[in-house]
């Protein structure tokens, strides 16, 4: 953006020495002079050009926020499951459980007789003559 001379004011400002540091390390490293440096900041600034944070701490930050967002998702499903862990051991604990099996199994039997029978030879056979 290498202005005129007689375009050119001289102003005095104060800023933080760790800026005049950053300000003289960035000069250095693009090859232009500290003046050239804060008119192209001045620019970028004034014609919306400047980001607010660097492109890799943006993609980081919605990197987090992602993780952050499945993490809680985990956690909730592993919540309802505890919960539902916890249920069924309360079931075991009260019989209602046990209670449930055999009232499940009764009504199988029940519905199917021809099985049943099959399953009851099975487990106790007839003796033959």
């Amino acid at each position: 953006m290498s202005a005129k001379a007689e375009d050119l004011m001289r102003q005095q400002y104060l800023v933080p020495r760790k800026s005049v540091k950053k300000l003289r390390e960035m000069s250095r490293r693009e090859g232009v002079s500290a003046g050239e440096l804060a008119r192209r900041a001045i620019e970028a600034y004034t014609s919306g050009n400047v980001l607010t944070e660097p492109e890799e701490e943006s993609a980081s930050r919605a990197a987090l926020k992602d993780i952050h967002t499945q993490v809680r998702a985990v956690l909730t499903r592993i919540d309802a499951s505890v919960s539902e862990i916890r249920a069924s051991e309360r079931a075991l604990a009260d019989g209602t459980f046990r209670a449930q099996v055999v009232a499940e199994t009764r009504a199988w039997f029940d519905a199917h007789p021809e099985e049943a029978q099959g399953i009851v030879e099975l487990f106790a056979p007839q003796a033959t003559a």
